[in-house]
Protein backbone atom coordinates (compact mmCIF):
# COMPACT_ATOMS: atom_id res chain seq x y z
CA UNK A 1 0.00 0.00 0.00
CA UNK A 2 3.04 2.46 0.83
CA UNK A 3 3.90 1.96 -2.91
CA UNK A 4 0.50 2.17 -4.23
CA UNK A 5 -0.27 5.59 -2.11
CA UNK A 6 3.79 7.11 -2.92
CA UNK A 7 2.72 6.85 -7.19
CA UNK A 8 -0.29 8.24 -6.56
CA UNK A 9 1.45 11.31 -4.53
CA UNK A 10 3.71 11.52 -7.82
CA UNK A 11 0.91 12.50 -9.95
CA UNK A 12 0.55 8.30 -11.22
CA UNK A 13 -3.05 7.06 -11.65
CA UNK A 14 -4.46 4.25 -10.13
CA UNK A 15 -6.96 3.39 -13.15
CA UNK A 16 -5.68 4.36 -16.40
CA UNK A 17 -7.80 6.54 -18.80
CA UNK A 18 -6.32 8.58 -21.48
CA UNK A 19 -7.33 10.34 -25.09
CA UNK A 20 -10.25 8.29 -26.25
CA UNK A 21 -11.81 8.02 -23.32
CA UNK A 22 -10.63 5.02 -22.74
CA UNK A 23 -8.10 3.92 -24.79
CA UNK A 24 -7.42 0.48 -26.02
CA UNK A 25 -3.95 0.06 -24.77
CA UNK A 26 -3.01 -2.33 -21.87
CA UNK A 27 -0.94 -0.20 -20.36
CA UNK A 28 -3.55 2.12 -19.72
CA UNK A 29 -5.81 -0.26 -18.28
CA UNK A 30 -3.42 -2.30 -16.43
CA UNK A 31 -3.70 -1.01 -13.05
CA UNK A 32 -0.57 -0.87 -11.82
CA UNK A 33 -0.56 1.10 -9.13
CA UNK A 34 -4.11 -0.34 -7.38
CA UNK A 35 -3.80 -2.41 -4.72
CA UNK A 36 -6.45 -4.74 -3.39
CA UNK A 37 -6.85 -2.71 -0.32
CA UNK A 38 -7.51 0.62 -1.86
CA UNK A 39 -10.25 2.94 0.13
CA UNK A 40 -11.90 5.30 -1.92
CA UNK A 41 -10.03 7.88 0.69
CA UNK A 42 -5.86 6.74 -1.09
CA UNK A 43 -8.30 8.48 -4.11
CA UNK A 44 -9.80 11.98 -3.23
CA UNK A 45 -6.40 14.57 -2.61
CA UNK A 46 -4.68 12.73 -5.44
CA UNK A 47 -7.61 13.54 -7.62
CA UNK A 48 -8.00 16.85 -5.93
CA UNK A 49 -4.80 17.76 -5.80
CA UNK A 50 -4.25 17.42 -10.10
CA UNK A 51 -7.36 18.86 -11.02
CA UNK A 52 -6.66 21.88 -9.33
CA UNK A 53 -3.13 21.90 -10.58
CA UNK A 54 -4.50 21.72 -13.72
CA UNK A 55 -7.20 24.54 -13.64
CA UNK A 56 -4.60 26.75 -12.69
CA UNK A 57 -2.64 25.88 -15.51
CA UNK A 58 -4.93 26.32 -18.09
CA UNK A 59 -6.17 29.77 -16.74
CA UNK A 60 -2.42 30.53 -16.81
CA UNK A 61 -1.66 28.78 -20.43
CA UNK A 62 -4.75 29.74 -22.38
CA UNK A 63 -7.95 31.81 -20.47
CA UNK A 64 -5.15 34.64 -19.13
CA UNK A 65 -4.00 35.65 -22.73
CA UNK A 66 -7.11 34.66 -24.82
CA UNK A 67 -9.34 36.83 -22.09
CA UNK A 68 -7.49 39.95 -22.33
CA UNK A 69 -6.11 39.74 -19.50
CA UNK A 70 -2.08 39.50 -20.60
CA UNK A 71 -0.45 40.14 -23.35
CA UNK A 72 2.71 37.47 -24.28
CA UNK A 73 4.43 40.41 -26.64
CA UNK A 74 6.75 37.51 -28.18
CA UNK A 75 4.60 37.53 -31.46
CA UNK A 76 1.37 38.88 -32.87
CA UNK A 77 -0.20 35.47 -33.52
CA UNK A 78 -0.64 34.15 -30.08
CA UNK A 79 -3.89 33.76 -28.00
CA UNK A 80 -4.06 37.55 -27.59
CA UNK A 81 -4.53 37.83 -31.46
CA UNK A 82 -7.38 34.96 -30.54
CA UNK A 83 -5.34 32.53 -32.53
CA UNK A 84 -6.33 28.79 -30.94
CA UNK A 85 -4.17 25.78 -32.17
CA UNK A 86 -6.15 22.49 -32.98
CA UNK A 87 -4.30 20.87 -30.30
CA UNK A 88 -4.97 23.45 -27.64
CA UNK A 89 -7.41 21.08 -26.31
CA UNK A 90 -5.79 17.84 -26.20
CA UNK A 91 -4.30 18.12 -22.48
CA UNK A 92 -7.71 18.79 -20.98
CA UNK A 93 -9.46 15.94 -22.75
CA UNK A 94 -6.22 12.91 -21.19
CA UNK A 95 -6.17 15.28 -18.16
CA UNK A 96 -9.77 15.17 -16.59
CA UNK A 97 -10.54 11.56 -18.52
CA UNK A 98 -7.61 10.63 -16.74
CA UNK A 99 -8.99 11.70 -12.95
CA UNK A 100 -12.45 11.06 -14.21
CA UNK A 101 -11.54 7.23 -14.07
CA UNK A 102 -10.14 7.44 -10.82
CA UNK A 103 -13.02 9.81 -8.95
CA UNK A 104 -15.13 6.36 -10.81
CA UNK A 105 -12.91 3.92 -8.95
CA UNK A 106 -13.32 5.91 -5.93
CA UNK A 107 -16.74 6.07 -6.32
CA UNK A 108 -17.16 2.04 -6.91
CA UNK A 109 -14.75 1.65 -3.69
CA UNK A 110 -17.20 3.55 -2.07
CA UNK A 111 -20.53 1.43 -2.95
CA UNK A 112 -18.26 -1.77 -1.76
CA UNK A 113 -17.85 -0.06 1.38
CA UNK A 114 -21.27 1.57 2.02
CA UNK A 115 -19.36 4.71 2.21
CA UNK A 116 -21.91 7.28 1.20
CA UNK A 117 -20.45 10.41 1.53
CA UNK A 118 -17.42 9.32 -0.97
CA UNK A 119 -19.58 8.27 -2.99
CA UNK A 120 -21.26 11.91 -3.13
CA UNK A 121 -17.92 13.38 -3.09
CA UNK A 122 -16.95 11.48 -5.82
CA UNK A 123 -20.42 12.04 -7.90
CA UNK A 124 -19.57 16.09 -7.20
CA UNK A 125 -15.82 15.69 -8.96
CA UNK A 126 -16.93 13.71 -11.27
CA UNK A 127 -19.53 16.54 -12.16
CA UNK A 128 -16.98 19.16 -12.05
CA UNK A 129 -14.80 17.56 -13.97
CA UNK A 130 -17.66 16.70 -16.92
CA UNK A 131 -19.17 19.95 -16.88
CA UNK A 132 -15.63 21.72 -17.87
CA UNK A 133 -15.31 19.08 -20.72
CA UNK A 134 -18.69 19.75 -22.12
CA UNK A 135 -18.29 23.18 -21.67
CA UNK A 136 -15.09 23.20 -23.27
CA UNK A 137 -15.86 20.57 -26.53
CA UNK A 138 -19.47 20.07 -26.45
CA UNK A 139 -20.47 16.29 -27.17
CA UNK A 140 -17.99 14.11 -25.28
CA UNK A 141 -17.91 10.87 -23.86
CA UNK A 142 -19.86 10.00 -20.59
CA UNK A 143 -22.21 7.36 -20.44
CA UNK A 144 -19.44 4.59 -21.48
CA UNK A 145 -16.45 6.84 -20.17
CA UNK A 146 -13.32 4.73 -18.46
CA UNK A 147 -14.98 1.67 -18.85
CA UNK A 148 -12.13 -0.53 -20.26
CA UNK A 149 -12.60 -2.87 -17.93
CA UNK A 150 -15.77 -3.85 -19.34
CA UNK A 151 -13.40 -3.99 -22.66
CA UNK A 152 -15.24 -0.80 -23.74
CA UNK A 153 -12.52 0.73 -25.39
CA UNK A 154 -14.24 2.59 -28.20
CA UNK A 155 -16.51 4.81 -26.34
CA UNK A 156 -19.86 6.68 -28.11
CA UNK A 157 -20.29 10.59 -27.38
CA UNK A 158 -23.09 12.10 -26.04
CA UNK A 159 -24.83 14.59 -26.60
CA UNK A 160 -24.56 18.01 -24.77
CA UNK A 161 -28.07 18.00 -23.93
CA UNK A 162 -28.00 14.02 -22.16
CA UNK A 163 -24.79 14.81 -20.55
CA UNK A 164 -26.30 18.01 -18.71
CA UNK A 165 -29.25 15.95 -17.40
CA UNK A 166 -27.25 13.06 -16.11
CA UNK A 167 -24.93 16.07 -14.43
CA UNK A 168 -27.94 17.10 -12.79
CA UNK A 169 -29.45 14.18 -11.53
CA UNK A 170 -25.68 13.07 -10.21
CA UNK A 171 -25.53 16.17 -8.39
CA UNK A 172 -29.20 15.83 -6.94
CA UNK A 173 -28.42 12.14 -5.96
CA UNK A 174 -24.76 13.38 -4.11
CA UNK A 175 -27.07 15.88 -2.30
CA UNK A 176 -29.50 13.10 -1.01
CA UNK A 177 -26.35 10.90 -0.08
CA UNK A 178 -24.21 13.62 2.21
CA UNK A 179 -24.75 12.57 5.79
CA UNK A 180 -23.74 15.61 8.43
CA UNK A 181 -23.58 13.26 11.05
CA UNK A 182 -20.11 11.13 9.51
CA UNK A 183 -17.12 12.22 8.16
CA UNK A 184 -14.89 11.17 5.48
CA UNK A 185 -13.19 7.70 7.67
CA UNK A 186 -10.32 7.12 5.41
CA UNK A 187 -9.19 10.54 5.64
CA UNK A 188 -7.85 10.62 9.26
CA UNK A 189 -6.31 13.99 8.71
CA UNK A 190 -8.93 15.44 6.52
CA UNK A 191 -8.77 16.09 2.64
CA UNK A 192 -6.95 18.99 0.58
CA UNK A 193 -10.35 20.70 0.20
CA UNK A 194 -12.06 20.97 3.16
CA UNK A 195 -9.99 19.00 5.69
CA UNK A 196 -13.36 17.09 6.78
CA UNK A 197 -12.74 15.11 10.12
CA UNK A 198 -16.36 15.56 11.12
CA UNK A 199 -19.77 16.93 9.57
CA UNK A 200 -18.64 20.63 9.34
CA UNK A 201 -16.54 19.44 6.37
CA UNK A 202 -19.08 16.94 5.15
CA UNK A 203 -22.41 20.01 5.37
CA UNK A 204 -19.48 22.16 3.01
CA UNK A 205 -18.79 19.55 0.39
CA UNK A 206 -22.94 19.48 0.05
CA UNK A 207 -22.38 23.16 -0.13
CA UNK A 208 -19.38 22.86 -3.23
CA UNK A 209 -22.04 20.30 -5.02
CA UNK A 210 -25.25 22.77 -4.74
CA UNK A 211 -22.88 25.89 -6.08
CA UNK A 212 -21.69 23.88 -8.76
CA UNK A 213 -25.07 23.21 -9.69
CA UNK A 214 -26.18 26.70 -9.90
CA UNK A 215 -23.26 27.41 -12.01
CA UNK A 216 -24.47 24.93 -14.78
CA UNK A 217 -27.91 25.79 -14.14
CA UNK A 218 -26.72 29.56 -15.13
CA UNK A 219 -25.67 27.72 -18.50
CA UNK A 220 -28.66 26.39 -19.23
CA UNK A 221 -30.75 29.43 -18.99
CA UNK A 222 -29.83 29.49 -22.76
CA UNK A 223 -30.91 26.52 -23.67
CA UNK A 224 -33.98 25.75 -24.08
CA UNK A 225 -34.38 21.82 -23.83
CA UNK A 226 -34.08 22.34 -19.79
CA UNK A 227 -36.77 24.33 -17.50
CA UNK A 228 -33.54 25.77 -15.37
CA UNK A 229 -35.32 28.52 -13.83
CA UNK A 230 -37.86 26.09 -11.69
CA UNK A 231 -34.51 24.09 -10.80
CA UNK A 232 -32.75 27.38 -9.75
CA UNK A 233 -35.40 28.44 -7.62
CA UNK A 234 -36.16 25.06 -5.88
CA UNK A 235 -32.42 25.22 -5.10
CA UNK A 236 -32.70 28.69 -3.51
CA UNK A 237 -35.60 28.58 -2.14
CA UNK A 238 -35.12 25.59 0.25
CA UNK A 239 -31.67 26.54 1.63
CA UNK A 240 -31.85 23.91 4.33
CA UNK A 241 -31.72 21.07 1.72
CA UNK A 242 -30.02 22.85 -0.91
CA UNK A 243 -27.33 24.67 1.03
CA UNK A 244 -24.84 26.85 -0.93
CA UNK A 245 -21.64 28.74 -0.53
CA UNK A 246 -22.69 31.32 2.24
CA UNK A 247 -18.62 32.91 2.89
CA UNK A 248 -15.52 32.43 1.68
CA UNK A 249 -14.81 29.56 4.19
CA UNK A 250 -17.20 27.63 2.29
CA UNK A 251 -15.31 28.37 -0.92
CA UNK A 252 -13.79 25.16 -2.85
CA UNK A 253 -10.42 25.87 -3.35
CA UNK A 254 -7.26 23.43 -2.55
CA UNK A 255 -5.03 25.03 -0.26
CA UNK A 256 -0.85 23.84 -1.34
CA UNK A 257 2.08 24.53 0.86
CA UNK A 258 4.30 24.29 -2.23
CA UNK A 259 6.53 22.03 -0.24
CA UNK A 260 6.81 17.93 -1.76
CA UNK A 261 4.23 16.78 -2.62
CA UNK A 262 2.25 19.79 -2.68
CA UNK A 263 4.32 21.71 -5.48
CA UNK A 264 3.12 24.70 -6.70
CA UNK A 265 2.23 24.58 -10.65
CA UNK A 266 5.39 26.80 -11.92
CA UNK A 267 8.60 25.03 -11.79
CA UNK A 268 9.73 28.70 -11.86
CA UNK A 269 7.18 31.53 -10.24
CA UNK A 270 9.28 34.04 -11.79
CA UNK A 271 7.62 32.45 -15.25
CA UNK A 272 4.63 34.04 -15.24
CA UNK A 273 5.82 37.01 -16.30
CA UNK A 274 8.18 35.92 -19.08
CA UNK A 275 7.80 37.82 -22.37
CA UNK A 276 4.13 39.52 -20.82
CA UNK A 277 2.65 42.46 -20.30
CA UNK A 278 -0.64 42.92 -18.14
CA UNK A 279 -3.15 44.65 -20.44
CA UNK A 280 -4.75 47.85 -20.94
CA UNK A 281 -8.46 46.88 -19.87
CA UNK A 282 -6.98 45.20 -16.48
CA UNK A 283 -4.92 47.67 -15.64
CA UNK A 284 -7.23 50.61 -16.73
CA UNK A 285 -10.42 49.21 -15.11
CA UNK A 286 -8.81 48.60 -11.61
CA UNK A 287 -7.54 51.62 -11.39
CA UNK A 288 -10.72 53.37 -11.96
CA UNK A 289 -12.32 51.01 -9.43
CA UNK A 290 -9.29 52.41 -6.96
CA UNK A 291 -9.55 48.43 -6.43
CA UNK A 292 -7.04 46.97 -3.48
CA UNK A 293 -6.30 43.69 -6.47
CA UNK A 294 -4.36 45.81 -8.76
CA UNK A 295 -0.78 45.34 -6.59
CA UNK A 296 -2.61 41.79 -6.38
CA UNK A 297 -2.17 41.07 -9.87
CA UNK A 298 -0.14 43.37 -11.56
CA UNK A 299 3.79 45.08 -10.66
CA UNK A 300 4.84 49.03 -11.07
CA UNK A 301 6.41 50.17 -13.80
CA UNK A 302 8.43 52.95 -11.63
CA UNK A 303 5.85 54.65 -9.77
CA UNK A 304 2.68 53.51 -11.81
CA UNK A 305 0.88 50.53 -13.16
CA UNK A 306 1.00 50.59 -17.30
CA UNK A 307 -0.74 48.14 -19.57
CA UNK A 308 -0.71 47.38 -23.30
CA UNK A 309 -3.25 46.91 -25.47
CA UNK A 310 -4.44 43.17 -26.13
CA UNK A 311 -4.06 41.98 -29.74
CA UNK A 312 -2.09 45.62 -30.79
CA UNK A 313 -0.98 46.09 -34.28
CA UNK A 314 2.22 47.18 -33.29
CA UNK A 315 3.84 47.13 -30.22
CA UNK A 316 3.87 50.00 -27.93
CA UNK A 317 7.08 51.35 -27.02
CA UNK A 318 8.42 51.77 -23.21
CA UNK A 319 7.73 48.68 -20.74
CA UNK A 320 4.41 47.63 -19.38
CA UNK A 321 3.43 46.10 -16.00
CA UNK A 322 3.43 42.62 -15.43
CA UNK A 323 1.36 39.77 -13.15
CA UNK A 324 3.68 39.25 -10.33
CA UNK A 325 5.56 36.19 -9.42
CA UNK A 326 3.78 36.06 -5.84
CA UNK A 327 0.49 34.73 -8.48
CA UNK A 328 2.02 31.61 -9.02
CA UNK A 329 3.79 30.71 -5.56
CA UNK A 330 3.06 28.57 -2.66
CA UNK A 331 1.74 28.03 -0.41
CA UNK A 332 -1.29 29.23 -2.56
CA UNK A 333 -5.21 28.85 -3.03
CA UNK A 334 -6.22 26.40 -6.25
CA UNK A 335 -9.55 27.60 -7.31
CA UNK A 336 -12.22 24.75 -8.05
CA UNK A 337 -15.59 27.44 -7.24
CA UNK A 338 -15.40 30.90 -5.23
CA UNK A 339 -17.80 32.44 -2.72
CA UNK A 340 -17.57 35.38 -5.03
CA UNK A 341 -18.11 33.72 -7.71
CA UNK A 342 -21.25 31.79 -6.51
CA UNK A 343 -22.53 35.68 -5.32
CA UNK A 344 -22.02 36.81 -8.63
CA UNK A 345 -24.30 34.17 -9.64
CA UNK A 346 -26.95 35.02 -7.16
CA UNK A 347 -26.55 38.69 -8.72
CA UNK A 348 -27.56 37.86 -11.62
CA UNK A 349 -30.43 35.53 -11.08
CA UNK A 350 -31.62 38.59 -9.31
CA UNK A 351 -30.81 40.91 -11.79
CA UNK A 352 -32.75 38.63 -13.90
CA UNK A 353 -35.89 38.09 -11.60
CA UNK A 354 -35.63 34.76 -11.41
CA UNK A 355 -34.90 35.12 -7.44
CA UNK A 356 -36.09 37.12 -5.24
CA UNK A 357 -32.36 38.36 -3.49
CA UNK A 358 -31.35 41.46 -3.75
CA UNK A 359 -29.33 41.53 -6.61
CA UNK A 360 -26.96 44.80 -5.25
CA UNK A 361 -26.53 43.08 -1.80
CA UNK A 362 -25.34 40.00 -3.61
CA UNK A 363 -23.25 41.78 -6.54
CA UNK A 364 -21.48 43.40 -3.36
CA UNK A 365 -20.69 40.36 -1.40
CA UNK A 366 -19.43 38.77 -5.02
CA UNK A 367 -16.93 42.04 -4.96
CA UNK A 368 -15.84 41.70 -1.48
CA UNK A 369 -15.54 38.14 -1.53
CA UNK A 370 -12.85 38.62 -4.57
CA UNK A 371 -11.17 41.18 -2.74
CA UNK A 372 -10.78 39.07 0.61
CA UNK A 373 -10.24 35.65 -1.05
CA UNK A 374 -6.49 37.71 -2.91
CA UNK A 375 -5.63 39.13 0.42
CA UNK A 376 -7.35 42.78 0.27
CA UNK A 377 -8.92 44.80 2.60
CA UNK A 378 -12.28 46.71 0.67
CA UNK A 379 -12.20 50.61 1.51
CA UNK A 380 -15.43 51.39 3.08
CA UNK A 381 -16.68 54.30 0.65
CA UNK A 382 -15.59 51.32 -2.55
CA UNK A 383 -18.86 51.57 -3.57
CA UNK A 384 -19.76 55.12 -3.87
CA UNK A 385 -17.46 55.11 -6.83
CA UNK A 386 -20.15 55.53 -9.48
CA UNK A 387 -17.62 52.77 -11.61
CA UNK A 388 -18.06 50.51 -8.89
CA UNK A 389 -21.64 51.14 -7.77
CA UNK A 390 -23.76 48.02 -8.84
CA UNK A 391 -26.23 50.31 -11.15
CA UNK A 392 -28.84 47.44 -12.52
CA UNK A 393 -26.92 46.17 -15.31
CA UNK A 394 -25.80 42.59 -16.39
CA UNK A 395 -22.15 44.61 -17.99
CA UNK A 396 -21.44 45.53 -14.42
CA UNK A 397 -21.79 42.65 -12.66
CA UNK A 398 -19.68 40.61 -15.16
CA UNK A 399 -17.47 43.27 -14.81
CA UNK A 400 -16.49 42.46 -11.79
CA UNK A 401 -17.30 38.95 -11.96
CA UNK A 402 -14.13 38.94 -14.81
CA UNK A 403 -12.01 39.75 -11.95
CA UNK A 404 -13.69 36.96 -9.31
CA UNK A 405 -13.00 34.35 -11.64
CA UNK A 406 -8.89 34.93 -11.72
CA UNK A 407 -6.94 31.48 -11.90
CA UNK A 408 -10.33 29.20 -12.28
CA UNK A 409 -9.54 26.98 -15.25
CA UNK A 410 -11.85 28.15 -18.40
CA UNK A 411 -14.74 29.75 -16.33
CA UNK A 412 -13.60 33.81 -17.88
CA UNK A 413 -13.95 32.31 -21.47
CA UNK A 414 -17.05 30.40 -20.35
CA UNK A 415 -19.07 33.07 -19.19
CA UNK A 416 -18.03 35.85 -22.27
CA UNK A 417 -19.04 33.02 -24.87
CA UNK A 418 -22.65 32.64 -22.45
CA UNK A 419 -23.33 36.53 -22.10
CA UNK A 420 -20.86 38.75 -24.65
CA UNK A 421 -19.69 40.12 -21.27
CA UNK A 422 -17.33 42.08 -20.13
CA UNK A 423 -16.88 44.44 -23.14
CA UNK A 424 -13.08 43.14 -23.80
CA UNK A 425 -11.42 45.75 -26.51
CA UNK A 426 -10.81 43.92 -29.91
CA UNK A 427 -7.21 45.24 -30.40
CA UNK A 428 -6.33 46.46 -33.89
CA UNK A 429 -4.17 43.89 -34.57
CA UNK A 430 -6.83 41.32 -34.85
CA UNK A 431 -8.35 40.61 -38.33
CA UNK A 432 -11.34 41.99 -38.34
CA UNK A 433 -13.75 38.59 -38.87
CA UNK A 434 -11.50 36.79 -35.80
CA UNK A 435 -13.91 35.78 -33.13
CA UNK A 436 -12.65 34.27 -29.53
CA UNK A 437 -13.28 30.50 -30.06
CA UNK A 438 -16.64 29.02 -28.58
CA UNK A 439 -15.11 25.64 -27.90
CA UNK A 440 -11.74 23.39 -28.66
CA UNK A 441 -11.30 21.31 -31.68
CA UNK A 442 -11.57 17.26 -30.66
CA UNK A 443 -7.71 15.89 -30.39
CA UNK A 444 -6.56 14.66 -33.54
CA UNK A 445 -5.96 11.51 -31.96
CA UNK A 446 -9.25 10.35 -31.87
CA UNK A 447 -9.27 10.25 -35.38
CA UNK A 448 -6.70 6.81 -35.29
CA UNK A 449 -8.30 5.49 -31.99
CA UNK A 450 -12.03 5.98 -31.48
CA UNK A 451 -12.94 7.08 -35.46
CA UNK A 452 -15.93 6.19 -35.44
CA UNK A 453 -17.41 7.71 -32.43
CA UNK A 454 -15.79 10.86 -33.81
CA UNK A 455 -17.15 10.85 -37.14
CA UNK A 456 -20.79 11.00 -35.37
CA UNK A 457 -19.86 13.31 -32.54
CA UNK A 458 -18.99 16.11 -35.47
CA UNK A 459 -21.65 15.26 -37.82
CA UNK A 460 -24.04 16.23 -34.65
CA UNK A 461 -21.78 19.08 -33.98
CA UNK A 462 -22.24 20.28 -37.50
CA UNK A 463 -18.47 20.35 -37.37
CA UNK A 464 -15.06 20.30 -35.46
CA UNK A 465 -14.21 23.96 -35.73
CA UNK A 466 -13.83 26.41 -33.47
CA UNK A 467 -16.56 28.61 -34.07
CA UNK A 468 -19.47 26.17 -33.40
CA UNK A 469 -21.71 27.61 -30.28
CA UNK A 470 -22.74 25.09 -27.53
CA UNK A 471 -26.08 24.61 -26.67
CA UNK A 472 -25.37 27.36 -23.77
CA UNK A 473 -23.89 29.93 -25.53
CA UNK A 474 -25.32 32.83 -27.60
Amino acid sequence: MKKSIKNILLGGTIVGCLLSGCTPFDELNADPTRLNEANPGSFLDPILYNISIFGWKRFNDYTYELMGNVIDYRGTNGLGWWYVSDSEGDNTWSTYYQWLANAKAMEKEAVTLNEPNYQAVSKVLQCYMFDILVSTFGDVPYIEACRGDEQIYYPAFDKQTDIYKQILQELEEANSLFDTSDNLRYNTSGDLLYMTTDGTGILKWKKFGNSLRLRILLKLLNAPEFDAETEIQKITNDPNSYPVFESNDDAAWVNISGIYPQEGPLDRPNNIASYRACSEFVINTLKTWNDPRLPVFATKQGDDYIGWPAGFAVQPSGKASAPPKTLATAPMKLILMSYAELSFIKAELAQKGIISEDPRMAYENGVKASIEQWGGVMQEDYFDNPETAYNGTLERIMTQKYFALYFCDYQQWFEYNRTGLPHIPKGDGIPENQEIAHRLKYPAILQRTNLKNYQKAKENMGGDNFTIKLIWQQ
